[in-house]
């Protein structure tokens, strides 16, 4: 589970920022909360903005992390590093970007952090806390000097010179078949980007799991039920797709579609047989976004991994956003601790039912135009006071006392 992850100089970040899945002491929706040993994990992170004010790049600096740590191993020396640095001042276009990322493997929290720039990684720490100890340092790295812990990362031991300047040394012990590294490399592969992705590689996880016939998709059937979404069940079949060669028709085999199942009715109202509609051709836009986000979604629940969503609201009627919020603060949806972290801009959800006040968060420019995030919780009028739970939280919002809106003139 994501414990706290904090990133500097990226996009319209220009100085260090944090987004922390820590439950404070608050007492609302105290049966959300995902308890630990050692932690208090929340499920899930919404964040407020007006358009153009860093929001989504919270999502991306997470996901730039996750890519750069993926792809480090397939490298070669001299290659660029994806570098996205603010822009909007003389200084920080020749600084580095940096990310540090706090979470938890069973019992295990981990922080690793990376600092670089285009050509190369300045520096790279990785450090382990178990239940009931100090937290030690697996290795720490300053531009090509590296020490390793024998005694807590030996799989790291007589490594260091085989990492050139551009690669992660993480992703190289992993790739030697460091165990420990493995498990951490697996923890960014468990996250899930919905937005960046296209509808069609979204539409494949989904029907990929029907195909299957996988455990997720009786879950996946009771969601769309709960919805009412107008149709029973979800087939999948060999799409009848065509191409013309030397002037004749040739069936192009291999491709599949989804269907949707509906119930046809009598004149009183009774079920007397059922059709099937092509998904892409009969179903509505937002019906499709349901589909496309049912897959990754209940994996995701599933799993117990993370799942990113940009615009959660897009398409969806705000009952939809609210009841996928649901999925992963209600225990019985979501047994293995799976987070939610999206952006949006349904304040619906601006409800202290629905969401505590350390889950909602806001990104605003300042006077130099670099994004600020910061949480409800933390948040402070001009008098120094804090959020009570007994405001409107959604009423405050549109009203502008958080900040994070547009001001339209």
């Amino acid at each position: 589970m994501l414990v706290n992850f904090t990133f500097q100089n990226f996009r319209s970040f220009r100085y260090e920022q944090s987004l922390r899945m820590e439950a404070t002491s608050i007492r609302e929706l105290k049966d959300s909360v995902v308890e630990t040993e050692d932690y208090r994990l929340l499920p899930a992170a919404v964040i407020y903005g007006a358009n153009s004010s860093g929001k989504s790049n919270v999502l991306r600096a997470l996901l730039a992390m996750r890519d750069l740590v993926l792809s480090s191993v397939w490298l070669n020396p001299g290659d660029k590093l994806a570098f996205d640095p603010f822009r909007l001042d003389e200084i920080s276009e020749s600084e580095p970007t940096s990310y540090e990322i706090q979470f938890l493997l069973g019992k295990t929290k981990y922080r690793y952090g990376i600092e670089h720039d285009r050509q190369r990684v300045i520096g790279e720490w990785l450090y382990e806390k178990k239940v009931k100890e100090r937290e030690f340092c697996l290795f720490e790295r300053n531009c090509q000097e590296l020490h390793v812990s024998s005694a807590r990362f030996a799989e790291g031991e007589g490594k260091e010179e085989m990492t050139p300047e551009n690669r992660l040394f993480l992703s190289l012990v992993a790739q030697l078949n460091g165990k420990k590294a493995e498990s951490i490399i697996d923890f960014f592969r468990g996250m899930y980007d919905f937005s960046r992705k296209s509808s069609g590689e979204n539409d494949s996880f989904t029907m990929k799991l029907f195909q299957n016939n996988s455990e997720e998709c009786k879950d996946i059937l009771s969601f769309y039920q709960h919805l009412q979404l107008g149709f029973k069940d979800m087939k999948v079949q060999e799409a009848p797709y065509y191409y013309v060669e030397k002037e004749k028709k040739v069936e192009f085999k291999g491709l599949y579609e989804m269907l949707t199942v509906h119930n046809i009715y009598d004149n009183e109202g009774n079920v007397v047989d059922e059709r099937m509609f092509r998904k892409d051709l009969m179903e509505s836009e937002g019906i499709k976004q349901v589909i496309s986000l049912s897959g990754p979604l209940f994996s995701a629940l599933k799993n117990g991994t993370i799942l990113l969503v940009d615009e959660l609201d897009i398409r969806l009627h705000p009952m939809l956003t609210r009841s996928i919020v649901q999925l992963f603060m209600d225990k019985n949806t979501n047994p293995n601790g799976a987070q939610l972290v999206c952006t949006t801009h349904d304040t619906n959800l601006l409800n202290l039912a629905y969401l505590r006040r350390d889950q909602i968060w806001f990104t605003e420019k300042d006077r130099a135009d670099s994004s600020v995030l910061y949480s409800l919780v933390e948040f402070k009028d001009d008098r120094g006071v804090k959020v009570r739970n007994d405001r409107s939280i959604e009423k405050d919002y549109i009203e502008g006392r958080f900040g994070a809106i547009p001001f339209l003139r």
